[in-house]
């Protein structure tokens, strides 16, 4: 009877592991990969954080309005409106608004820039001109006052978070929240900025961001997206909605 159950037992065990054998031979296993981010402390492609806001709002004060739709000129739905700029692809500023797709082909050497909501002051402007540095980067500070959400999604997941209140961030997963030292920002007759005075000021910077390192080859999606609303420290007008997603063949 031992004998019996034993070889029962066996019968059974090896049916069980044939079965398992065939499902991993027909059955493709999926591989997936982590979405590497880079720390605050790091410096991509030797270019420190605050210079990379710096160049991001030289790259945004830069870009002129379509006197036609009054958005961005270049930002169409499946369009491809990014800045490249030493292997760093930089993403639409949230402040747009709206709802938009871009298709882009990127290398995957390069990293991402992606802005989830920011504010930059300088002496171009009449009442500012004659801001010291620590003003300057209150001013920009005060320009991110509200009720800040963001998200950031890869591939349909939720890598990055952020919850901030006037000057409190209650939530910051992945998401780096950067203040520049002092740079020359540029402000171009035709950029879509309505200033009082064009050229080359003094300016400071403040944000959040998230700093995507390069994504392997293929075909991903990246979306984020932004909710402000006002409190008695922002003020009524400090509103915005934007929810942004590029889809890109990096090769």
């Amino acid at each position: 009877m031992l004998r019996i159950l034993d070889s029962t037992i066996n019968l059974n065990l090896y049916i069980l592991l044939s079965l398992s054998a065939t499902y991993y031979i027909t059955v493709p296993v999926v591989t997936g990969y982590n979405v590497d981010f880079y720390s605050k402390g790091e410096s991509p492609f030797g270019i420190s954080y605050g210079d990379w806001v710096a160049k991001y709002w030289n790259w945004d004060l830069s870009i002129p309005q379509n006197p036609k739709s009054n958005i961005l000129l270049g930002l169409n739905e499946n369009g491809c409106l990014v800045h490249r700029e030493n292997s760093m692809v930089m993403l639409v500023d949230t402040a747009a608004g709206g709802i938009w797709n871009q298709k882009c082909t990127i290398s995957h050497n390069a990293a991402i820039l992606i802005p989830i909501w920011t504010g930059e002051c300088d002496q171009g402007t009449k009442a500012f001109e004659t801001y010291s540095f620590k003003q300057l980067s209150d001013c920009a500070r005060g320009y991110d006052l509200g009720k800040v959400k963001g998200q950031v999604k890869m591939d349909g997941i939720p890598v990055a978070t952020l919850d901030a209140l006037d000057y409190k961030t209650n939530i910051m997963n992945n998401v780096t929240e950067v203040y520049t030292k002092g740079f020359n920002a540029t402000v171009p007759i035709n950029s879509h900025f309505i200033v009082e005075r064009y050229g080359t000021f003094p300016g400071a910077a403040h944000g959040w961001f998230v700093f995507l390192k390069p994504l392997q080859p293929g075909n991903h999606t990246v979306y984020y997206q932004n909710s402000v609303e006002p409190t008695t420290l922002s003020g009524a007008g400090n509103v915005n909605s934007a929810q942004f997603t590029y889809h890109f063949k990096v090769e």
